[in-house]
């Protein structure tokens, strides 16, 4: 996904024009073939969703709508219409993988 793109509002999806859908599309699909998690932050300052990986995207014809569905660390999965979505932000896995690393030292 383009640069000019990377802050691009989802929830307004259908108010955006042809090529910022393209790329938020793109930015989807790119995110679901990968193997990093993301934080999916909501609208209305409704608590995230922290370290889900995004399983699949379902784009609907007929009501031009667009699920997100995704998996928690839990495993629980659970499934989103973009409207309802703010942001997907990257996880900081790599401080992630020091917190962890530093958790299980301070354990031994």
């Amino acid at each position: 996904m383009s640069k000019e793109y990377n802050n691009i509002e989802v929830s307004k999806y259908s108010e955006l024009s042809s090529d910022e859908q393209t790329a938020i599309h793109e930015m989807l699909i790119s995110y679901v073939r990968t193997d990093h998690f993301y934080n999916i932050v909501l609208l209305h300052d409704s608590e995230p969703y922290d370290l889900v990986k995004l399983v699949s995207i379902s784009f609907e014809n007929q009501d031009a709508a667009i699920w997100v569905h995704f998996e928690t660390i839990t495993a629980e999965r659970l499934t989103m219409p973009l409207d309802f979505i703010s942001r997907i932000e990257l996880c900081n896995q790599e401080e992630l993988l020091n917190t962890a690393k530093l958790g299980r030292y301070e354990f031994v």
